[in-house]
């Protein structure tokens, strides 16, 4: 039986691409970094370039899609994304055939059962993703103002689970951003800071929980130390130190966590 993996290979403003993988096939969600850096970095984490079988898309933010094209191309394999997302990557972004999905439905891709499901962000459909595939559950949403009944739903009892931690209030309130930006990030349809994701933790973290790992945290309102610091300690409160955290790096990938 292979092991199920998931490896961060970048995450954050700057560009984002995840794999999710069990023996020779590989998922990838996103690429919102160049070709050649998508290389390097599979080649640093061990994963084979012929592995790769489909990108999946969250929206069509530049740091979530802007190597795409060029990077479905040369490994000559299918992109899913919801309609209303296709079409903003036929017109924004000159991707051509792509494969349709809808929320909530699920499909099988590689060996996995793969489901979309809905969340709040300001794009045009933005999703994220659970992952099943025997007894492992993956679940990733990197983008999200807010958490609602459907993200409790859909995430919770996940073996390893990636959620965004983007920023810290203080260090958000302190930075020279425009208000205009303050004002987006804070809303419903922004992005979750520290506090938010450890005040959501309580509500998915079972007891199969293995991994959870951070995502899309900030580069200048927002510390990795500061971010795991706060999600570590929801995870002592629930008497959880044995869960694995971990989070997303903007320099570089991080070793693959198993389910």
């Amino acid at each position: 039986m292979s092991k199920i993996g998931v490896t961060i290979l970048a995450s954050g403003s700057n560009g984002n691409c995840i794999a999710v993988h069990c023996g020779d096939q590989a998922i990838l969600i996103d690429c919102g970094i160049s070709l050649r850096m998508l290389r390097c970095r599979l080649k640093e984490e061990g994963l084979e370039e012929s592995w790769v079988k489909a990108f999946l898309v969250t929206h069509e933010h530049n740091d979530h899609v802007k190597g795409l094209r060029v990077a479905s191309k040369h490994f000559g394999v299918p992109v899913y994304a919801t309609a209303k997302c296709a079409e903003k990557l036929r017109n924004e972004w000159s991707l051509g055939v792509m494969t349709m999905i809808a929320a909530c439905n699920d499909f099988p891709l590689s060996g996995f059962n793969v489901r979309a499901f809905p969340v709040s962000h300001d794009a045009v459909d933005t999703v994220g993703y659970v992952f099943t595939r025997e007894s492992a559950k993956i679940g990733v949403a990197t983008d999200l103002g807010v958490t609602t009944q459907m993200t409790h739903f859909q995430l919770r009892d996940c073996s390893t689970l990636v959620l965004e931690s983007n920023f810290d209030l203080n260090m958000l309130a302190a930075s020279s951003r425009p208000w205009n930006l303050k004002s987006r990030i804070l809303s419903p349809i922004g992005h979750l800071s520290n506090a938010d994701t450890a005040k959501f933790l309580p509500s998915v973290v079972t007891r199969n929980t293995r991994n959870v790992v951070l995502a899309h945290i900030s580069g200048d309102c927002n510390t990795y130390d500061i971010a795991e610091r706060t999600a570590r300690g929801t995870l002592h409160e629930l008497a959880r130190d044995d869960v694995f955290l971990t989070y997303g790096r903007r320099d570089a990938p991080v070793p693959t966590v198993w389910c």
